[in-house]
Parts: C-alpha cells; structure tokens; sequence
C-alpha cells in the first residue's frame, strides 16, 4: 500500500454526495483518497474493518442520507469501535466541512501491514481485521448489545434436550453430537439471532455478545452432558462413577 512507500497517513473519504470542498483538500501529513459510494447503508462493519487493516489510518464516512438508515450506520460504527477500530471512523454531516477536521488529523495509531485478504466469508474477513488491529493477547472482546457475534451458555439444570434450539438455528452454530446426548456449539457460527432463545421451552439458554479471537472459535465445544476428557469416569444409572484402577 502507498503508506509503506511514502510514510504519510492514509484517509478514506466515504461520501454519496461530493462535499463541496472535496476538490480543494490538500493535507501534508497524509493522503486523502475519496471514494464515492452509491449507497452508505451498504457500507458495515467489515467493510470498515477490513479498510484499517489494510492501512487506512482514518475513515471518514458520510452520514447516510435516509433518517431510518442512520441507527443502522450508527451501531455498525460502534461495533468497529469496540473491534480495534476506536476513534478511527468519524461520521461528518453533509453539510459540515471536511477541510478543518482534515487539517487537524493526528494519527497516533500503530501501523498495521497489510496483510488481512478478503477470503471467506464476511465474518471471517471481520475476525482477521480485528486480529490485526486489537493487541495479539488479546482473545476475546466484549461487544454491544446485538453484534452479529457471540456465546451461548446453557443452564443444564434446566435443559430437558429436547432439540428444539437445535432445530431452529439458521446457521447450525448448536447441534448435538453423534450419540444425540450433548449439545454442541461453534462460536464463529453464532450471529446471535436469539431464536434458540426465543424457543426453548426450559428457559435454559443465554447468549453474550462478544468475539472470540482465537481458534477455539471455529471448533465445536460442548455446551451440556458429560465432560470430553471422560479419563476414568463411567455414568451408570445412579450417577458418575469412578473406574477401578487396572494396576
């Protein structure tokens, strides 16, 4: 990307309606590359996401035309935020001028190489851009109320399996295992719809918004039954029992 060969900033301007100004802006601590897009609504969370890890130091993005599409705008600017992205997309008014807040861009933001491809699905291209903006020990971050991503944690004193939160999930993010006793769960999966939620007879389930950075998030863990390290451990009848040591 040309920030690794000139070493200035790198600002992306994202607008429907060409601020008039635009043409005049001239900054000599970064380049300014404006874009026009035919429709801000469309623009989410990873597409933002994707931009700063790709080099982008700030984005700056028109505020959507339509009164209705603005929340919208909005939530998925504070998920980029709580992504690694603080402070490093700011929505302007259409009627507000880019040359003084431009003119008065720090970038005080470690430089990130360029090196997160589009591949996948868009939530996988979401979790690589946010691995490479959020420190690398960094596992797990906690998101606002209805993000697209999250857990899903299970009462098992409540749960009466009956496959019901198994059935109705659209992205077969829970499922059983292959002897039908345990509830499994793949997080990278879960876009916290809530269905499972909604459909549980038992009151049993719960969700948390939150991303999982690690690899565990694309395995399949048990949420309910027995413990997948069983070692010495048989179930009978009358509950878990200890097996006889061979010795």
């Amino acid at each position: 990307m040309r920030k690794s060969q000139t070493g200035r900033g790198q600002v992306l301007v994202l607008y429907e309606a060409e601020p008039a100004e635009l043409a005049d802006l001239n900054s000599r601590q970064c380049d300014i590359i404006p874009v026009s897009v035919c429709c801000l609504s469309r623009i989410g969370h990873t597409d933002l996401l994707h931009s700063l890890a790709s080099g982008f130091d700030v984005i700056h993005m028109q505020v959507c035309a339509s009164e209705q599409d603005i929340p919208h705008q909005r939530r998925e600017v504070e998920l980029v935020q709580a992504l690694g992205g603080l402070g490093r997309v700011l929505v302007f008014d259409r009627d507000t001028g880019l040359s003084r807040r431009l003119a008065a861009s720090v970038f005080p933001f470690p430089s990130v190489t360029p090196d997160v491809l589009a591949m996948g699905s868009r939530r996988d291209t979401a979790r690589a851009s946010a691995a490479a903006l959020l420190p690398a020990s960094m596992d797990r971050v906690s998101l606002p109320d209805q993000a697209p991503y999250g857990s899903i944690s299970l009462d098992e004193e409540l749960c009466n399996h009956c496959s019901s939160c198994v059935w109705v999930c659209p992205s077969d993010a829970l499922s059983f295992t292959e002897n039908g006793c345990e509830l499994s769960f793949v997080e990278s999966q879960c876009f916290q719809c809530g269905l499972c939620i909604t459909i549980c007879p038992q009151r049993a389930l719960s969700m948390e918004a939150a991303m999982d950075l690690s690899a565990a998030a694309v395995l399949p863990h048990l949420l309910a039954g027995r413990n997948d390290n069983l070692g010495n451990v048989e179930e009978t009848a009358s509950g878990p029992v200890q097996a006889e040591d061979p010795s």
